[in-house]
């Protein structure tokens, strides 16, 4: 196997290059979908955080209203309960009996129906249930010791601070503010002193008399017994699927009051409460194993918050702009580095071809020099051909010298240390100075120059770069117009706006238009071009391209315009 250096140079520099960029591209993208992720996460939890917050406003919102309800039930006198006064809660039927006995009632009669189908299990669980709740009162009064009294205020309590945290967090304030709202509502119903004994405000028993009896003389009084003897609060509870608010209380037997709530129209006048903070919210029977917070502490009821309509943020700007940016630099690094590394393996491959040119170039000559001045210096030659080998080293010596001066020509372009002399000519007695320069290049291939007539035009120009440029093209088209039909090279010149057209035409092979801008690439030969093709190493058209440029002209190729095979290249030079 043959190992090529270069060639495996530039492909382990390829390689690494590519590496290299999937490595960054790859950081770039975990980096990027990080931040994203870790921006929809924190808008999430910004969502989540600022639903709780409506939800535990609403909370207090709903239970203040259920409050407000509670407290005018608990303040209707016993003897006043059946009197249906007009009081906020919806009620299908109101009912009370004494223990064991027949309900009497109002209400239509299959809410009446209802609440006698249901009233024996009824007391019996609201029996067990107070004995539960007062237990549990006497077991707080023993562990806890006694808080200074707080007055209830008539605003909804509202938290003093956000919680931002977690969904742990959440849940936990949830749990605080289920607490603080069940406590809150036991101390507004102890100040109605309604469960030790009848106290109630008396203008508030005169009001709701004179709101539900027709006549003065019809109103029912309390009895002594029901004054002095406990009544409990209203306690609403769910039984066999359906909302009640029931009390007991005791005279010389006890008994039970209660009403059978309509829960839809109680529902609907809660959510009134919410629905500015929850539009899509929704008051459910609590279900068994969900969340306690969200039970309304006024009735068993359970708040669903719904959709509230908060679409996620999206990533701020500052976030954005950072992460373009950092794509844009990794981006530009990359291009930068690729063009880099493809200009450095261009300027190695330009180097190599130059080197193998230049040497294959320089080889023909120098062997041609030895061999004929050996033969010369041993007088291995006759008289009559010293001559022609003579005329032989002159030819290779003015080709070695035109190759010098190529090269130091495109040097001196390359480091931008070239110097041009601008003199004003008269193009016709230009091209009549360099005619025999011109055919005599053009005789060692058999062609012969021919120059048409020539317009006259002054221009200021650098000559010795215009005969640098016409020499090349003509060497150009000795090398590879050889044998052409007819073995002629034209040169002609066309006067155009603000300039000149300067064109050299040849017979030979042509040039293909895909190679027309190739050609005018430096060293665009390789060595084993340079050794199977006319001599050369490439520079010469490159040479002259830049060479018009440094002019303020421009330097082309194409095919002949007449049909005929060959290639007319263009020079065009801006006139002074």
């Amino acid at each position: 196997m043959i190992w090529n250096r270069p060639q495996n140079s530039a492909a382990l520099a390829w390689t690494a290059f590519a590496c290299c960029a999937c490595l960054v591209v790859g950081a770039m993208l975990w980096l990027t979908r990080s931040v994203v992720n870790t921006e929809h996460d924190r808008a999430q939890a910004e969502i989540r955080a600022e639903l709780q917050e409506r939800v535990r406003l609403s909370l207090w919102r709903l239970d203040s209203l259920g409050a407000s309800i509670l407290l005018e039930e608990n303040s209707i006198p016993p003897h006043l309960f059946l009197s249906n006064p007009d009081t906020t809660l919806p009620t299908l039927a109101r009912f009370e009996t004494p223990d064991g006995a027949a309900i009497k009632g109002i209400g239509n009669d299959e809410a009446l129906a209802r609440c006698t189908s249901l009233l024996p299990g009824l007391v019996s669980v609201s029996n067990k249930k107070q004995q539960r709740e007062e237990q549990a009162d006497d077991d707080i009064l023993e562990l806890e010791p006694p808080e200074k009294e707080s007055s209830v205020k008539d605003e909804v309590p509202v938290p003093q601070t956000k919680i931002r945290g977690g969904q742990e967090a959440q849940i936990a304030a949830n749990a605080i503010e289920a607490a603080n709202r069940n406590k809150w509502l036991s101390e507004a119903i102890s100040k109605q002193n309604l469960g030790y004994g009848y106290q109630a405000d008396s203008s508030k028993v005169e009001e709701l008399a004179e709101s539900s009896a027709p006549h003065p003389s019809a109103q029912p009084t309390p009895s002594a017994l029901e004054i002095n003897n406990p009544i409990s609060e209203f306690k609403p509870m769910w039984f066999e699927g359906s909302l009640l608010l029931i009390r007991r209380g005791m005279t010389i037997t006890s008994f039970a009051q209660g009403s059978l709530i309509d829960e839809e129209v109680l529902k609907q006048s809660l959510l009134q409460e919410a629905l500015r903070l929850l539009p899509n919210a929704s008051l459910n029977k609590p279900a068994t194993g969900t969340d306690d917070s969200l039970i309304l502490a006024s009735f068993p009821l359970q708040l669903s918050a719904g959709d509230i309509g908060i679409a996620p943020d999206s990533i701020p700007q500052s976030i954005a702009y950072s992460l373009l940016a950092g794509w844009l630099a990794a981006v530009a690094a990359l291009l930068t580095a690729y063009f880099l590394i493809s200009n450095v393996m261009k300027l190695s491959e330009r180097r190599a071809s130059f080197v193998s040119a230049v040497t294959h170039e320089l080889r023909t000559p120098l062997t041609t020099f030895r061999l004929y001045s050996d033969m010369l210096s041993s007088g291995a030659v006759r008289e009559e051909k010293k001559p022609l080998y003579l005329g032989v080293l002159s030819r290779e010596a003015d080709r070695l010298s035109h190759l010098v001066e190529n090269v130091l020509a495109f040097s001196q372009i390359e480091r931008g240390s070239a110097r041009s002399k601008v003199t004003e000519i008269e193009i016709g007695e230009f091209l009549e100075t360099m005619r025999e320069r011109f055919e005599s290049r053009l005789d060692t291939a058999s062609l012969r120059l021919e120059i048409k007539d020539i317009p006259s035009v002054r221009c200021t120009l650098d000559t010795s770069a215009l005969e640098h440029i016409l020499f090349n093209l003509i060497d150009n088209a000795a090398k590879y117009a050889v044998d052409s039909e007819p073995p002629v090279v034209t040169i002609e010149i066309i006067k155009i706006r603000r300039g000149m057209e300067i064109h050299i035409s040849d017979h030979g092979p042509g040039i293909p238009e895909s190679e027309c801008r190739r050609i005018f690439r430096s060293f665009h030969k390789s060595a084993e071009q340079a050794a199977e093709t006319k001599p050369g190493i490439g520079l010469g058209l490159a040479l002259s391209k830049r060479l018009a440029r440094t002019m303020g002209g421009s330097l082309t190729c194409r095919k002949r315009s007449d049909g005929k095979s060959g290639a007319v290249f263009i020079l065009v030079l801006p006139v002074l």
